[in-house]
């Protein structure tokens, strides 16, 4: 569970360069830009669903079969309404590396700065 430790002015100080950067001005070549990770479970139906009728919802089954795991990394640029989000095997520094990659090599290649929203 996250949680906010001591309110103490290191704290304030980060809070408020974070939100600051946020309230800045959209610029195609010094894009905001917040990353993030997340594991998750791939899942598959275990029967077939119910499909949609007239009136009535379609309807799944409350059992499922466990098909392994996968990693999201997204990158998601506030101002601009755009994300970017790559699914890998693994959550390895590799893999983010590779990601942050592609940002800057494909998504990002026009920018001179690229800033990053991040509390830690």
């Amino acid at each position: 569970m996250w949680c906010v430790g001591v309110l103490d002015a290191q704290y304030r100080k980060r809070m408020y360069g974070l939100l600051a950067l946020y309230a800045r001005a959209r610029r195609d070549d010094q894009p905001v830009v917040c990353v993030d990770e997340k594991s998750t479970q791939v899942l598959a139906h275990s029967r077939a669903p119910m499909p949609m009728r007239c009136g009535a919802p379609a309807r799944e089954d409350y059992e499922y079969v466990r098909r392994g795991t996968c990693n999201l990394f997204v990158a998601v640029e506030p101002n601009a309404g755009q994300r970017t989000v790559a699914v890998t095997e693994r959550r390895g520094k590799t893999d983010f590396v590779a990601f942050i990659r592609h940002l800057i090599d494909n998504v990002y290649r026009t920018a001179s700065c690229i800033h990053r929203c991040s509390t830690t």
